[in-house]
């Protein structure tokens, strides 16, 4: 298997073990879009290699060793979407798949210099954490923005799904990118629907994209 192809499925791993674990083989497929049957045959390989904990119809999890590779090849995603969007100016919509292109020809020395030529961030255009150089995992801080409630002033932290050109757009139509500023006007009991006002606009947040956006409540 090319090294490439093995980094995809523990990125991918990875990212599901943040909401579930172990991690279903049906839910790496759906994620990577390839068939159950692939899924399976690879997630053995991948116990075979130390990197994956696996059980038949059980799921998997990263080992100790495949969860650092899944953290250090965050961290170089995420350097790279800087440097991107900061020094090249393209969109915080447009940085992701170039991002994951860099990331997996990255050698140790371009990732340490790359860090120190953009000052160590702490975080990405998207407002994610950006793991350290000693590869310890950082979870992403704060609460959905589903949870506010009527009246609540908040911040936006970060966003969840950073690949979905179509929505980071929609986010900044409505003025929801990290950093913003908004305070919910009203939340339906019916669907969860949110009425924001943001910059003196007011927009309206469905419930399952208001569970993507981090958010942190602002005291009053």
């Amino acid at each position: 298997m090319s090294q490439r192809i093995t980094e995809e499925y523990l990125e991918s791993i990875g990212t599901l073990e943040e909401s579930e674990s172990p991690v279903s083989t049906t839910a790496i497929a759906q994620s990577m879009g390839i068939s159950l049957a692939s899924v399976s045959e690879m997630v053995r390989r991948l116990s075979d290699k130390g990197l994956v904990e696996y059980t038949p119809y059980g799921g998997a999890r990263l080992t100790d060793e495949g969860n650092k590779r899944y953290i250090r090849l965050t961290r170089r995603h995420r350097l790279w979407e800087v440097f991107l969007n900061k020094h090249l100016d393209i969109g915080w919509e447009d940085v992701y798949s170039d991002a994951c292109a860099l990331e997996h020809v990255t050698s140790d020395l371009v990732e340490e210099k790359l860090a120190e030529f953009l000052d160590n961030p702490d975080s990405c255009p998207h407002g994610n954490p950006i793991p350290g150089k000693d590869l310890k995992s950082v979870k992403t801080k704060g609460m959905a923005l589903s949870r506010l409630e009527t009246g609540q002033l908040a911040r936006v932290l970060s966003v969840v799904n950073e690949y979905n050109v179509e929505f980071l757009r929609y986010l900044t139509s409505v003025g929801l990118t990290p950093g913003a500023i908004f305070r919910v006007i009203e939340k339906s009991s019916y669907d969860g629907t949110l009425t924001i006002e943001a910059d003196g606009m007011t927009r309206a947040v469905g419930k399952e994209a208001a569970t993507l956006i981090m958010v942190e409540p602002i005291n009053e």
